[in-house]
C-alpha cells in the first residue's frame, strides 16, 4: 500500500508542473473460470484483474512511465487484505507482487528521455517481444538504450539484472545482456534478437551462466495471405542448455471473407524454449502471460528448460466466424506430444479441442467465452467466462 501512496503523491508532484501532459490508459476483467481432472476435484472461482497505465510527460525530452495492477486469481471474501493494511491474510501475507497472485502493486516504473532519435530509459520495464515467442509480458529491472532510424527500423541494446543474489557478493548474480533489431520492407518484417546470460550461482540447478540466444522472427503479407514464422537456438550453458536447444512455429492466416482460418504448427528440439504467453491457438495451452496469467493454461510447450527426453511438437487449425457485427466464434483441434514437467522424462500425445466466443457489449467493452480440453494420455478440460474492459 505504501507504493501506491507514494506514486500518488508523486503524480501529484508532477501536476503542480503546468506544462506535464499524462496519458491514462489501462485494462481490466471479472472472470469467472473451472479446472475440471479426471479425478475427484476440480476448481471453480472467480478472479479479477485491474492495471492502470500513467505517462507523465514533463518535457518534449522526459517522459515518466508507471503502472499500478490490482490482481487476485480468486475471491477470497472479507480476508483478502494485507496484514501490513489491517486485514488478516488466509496463509500470510498476500501482497507478492508477481503475476495474478492476490496483489496491488507497482507494475512497472521507467525513466525515459529521448533526444535526436535516441532513447534512453532506465526502471522496472514491461518487456515483450513479437509474437511473445520469447518474452511476454515480464518485468525486467532495465538499462536500456535505443536508436530510432530514419526509415523507422529499431536497434536497442539493454542491460538486465535477472537475479539479485546477496548484495555484498556479486557472484551470486544473474546478468543478462540483449541486442535487438526490428526492420522493415514492403510487405515484410523482421526482428533480430541476440542474449547473453552470465552467472556464477551457488545453486547449479539454477545456473544460467554463459548461456546465448538468438531468435529471429518474421511477418509477412501475401496475397492476402498472412504468415509469421518464429525460431529460437539457446546454447552454451553449464547446467542448463548446454547444447543446442531449438524452438519453431510457422503460422499462417487467411481471412476468406465467409470465415478466417489459422493453421500453426509449433516444435521443439532438445527443450528449446518458448514464452509461455504464446499464442498456441489452443486457451489451455501456452496462452499465459507472465504478469497477466491465464487460470486456465492446462500445459505448456517449449518450457523443459533444455530437457532432452523428447521433442514436443503442437499443430492446430482454427476456424472463426464473425457470426454478427457483435458476435464471434471459434473452433479450433490438433494434436500435441508435450513434457507435462520440465522435468517429465515421457512426452505426453493428445488430441486437442478448443472453442471460443465473444460478444461485443460497447466499443471497449465485451464479453468472451473459452474451453478447451485434452483427449488422450491426459483428460483434462477448463473453461472461463470473462467481462473485459478497455480504457
Amino acid at each position: 500500500m505504501t507504493k501506491i501512496i507514494w506514486l500518488a503523491l508523486g503524480l501529484f508532484a508532477l501536476s503542480l508542473q503546468a506544462e506535464t501532459k499524462f496519458n491514462v490508459s489501462g485494462d481490466a476483467y471479472v472472470r469467472g473460470y473451472f479446472l475440471n481432472g479426471t479425478g475427484p476435484s476440480q476448481t471453480q472461482a472467480f478472479a479479477q484483474f485491474l492495471r492502470v497505465n500513467v505517462d507523465a510527460k514533463a518535457d518534449e525530452h522526459l517522459t515518466l512511465k508507471t503502472g499500478l495492477v490490482l490482481a487476485a486469481e480468486n475471491w477470497e471474501g472479507d480476508y483478502h487484505k494485507s496484514v501490513a493494511v489491517g486485514g488478516t491474510a488466509v496463509g500470510g501475507k498476500n501482497e507478492d507482487g508477481t503475476g495474478n497472485g492476490n496483489a496491488t502493486h507497482l507494475d512497472h516504473a521507467i525513466i525515459e528521455y529521448t533526444q535526436d532519435s535516441w532513447i534512453y530509459s532506465a526502471g522496472r520495464h514491461a518487456v515483450t517481444t513479437p509474437g511473445c515467442f520469447l518474452t511476454c509480458d515480464d518485468r525486467r529491472d532495465r538499462i536500456q538504450v535505443a536508436k530510432l532510424m530514419p526509415n523507422y527500423d529499431l536497434f536497442a541494446i539493454a542491460y538486465d539484472k535477472r537475479s539479485e543474489g546477496v548484495l555484498n557478493n556479486g557472484k551470486d548474480d544473474t546478468d543478462m545482456i540483449t541486442l535487438d533489431y526490428y526492420g522493415s520492407i514492403p510487405m515484410f518484417k523482421y526482428a533480430l534478437q541476440f542474449g547473453y546470460f552470465h552467472q556464477t550461482s551457488p545453486t547449479p540447478l539454477l545456473s544460467l551462466d554463459n548461456i546465448k540466444q538468438f531468435t529471429p522472427q518474421f511477418n509477412a503479407n501475401v496475397f492476402g495471405v498472412e504468415v509469421n514464422g518464429y525460431y529460437s537456438v539457446l546454447w552454451g550453458g553449464t547446467v542448463l542448455y548446454k547444447d543446442a536447444h531449438h524452438s519453431a512455429a510457422i503460422r499462417i492466416t487467411k481471412d476468406f471473407g465467409l470465415a478466417k482460418v489459422d493453421y500453426q504448427s509449433i516444435f521443439t528440439m532438445k527443450g528449446g524454449f518458448i514464452a509461455t504467453g504464446f499464442d498456441t491457438l489452443s486457451s489451455i495451452i501456452n496462452n499465459n502471460p507472465d504478469h497477466n496469467q491465464s487460470l486456465i493454461s492446462l500445459r505448456s510447450i517449449g518450457t523443459s528448460l533444455g530437457n532432452t527426453h523428447g521433442d514436443e511438437s503442437l499443430h492446430m487449425v482454427k476456424i472463426t466466424k464473425n457470426i454478427t457485427n457483435d458476435f464471434s466464434a471459434s473452433i479450433g483441434g490438433g494434436f500435441a506430444k508435450i513434457l507435462p514437467t520440465y522435468l517429465s522424462t515421457k512426452i505426453e500425445s493428445n488430441t486437442v479441442l478448443d472453442a471460443t466466443a465473444k460478444y461485443t457489449v460497447s466499443k471497449n467493452l465485451n464479453v468472451a467465452a473459452a474451453y478447451g480440453s485434452f483427449f488422450g494420455d491426459n483428460e483434462d478440460h477448463a473453461g472461463s467466462l470473462t467481462l473485459n474492459a478497455l480504457y
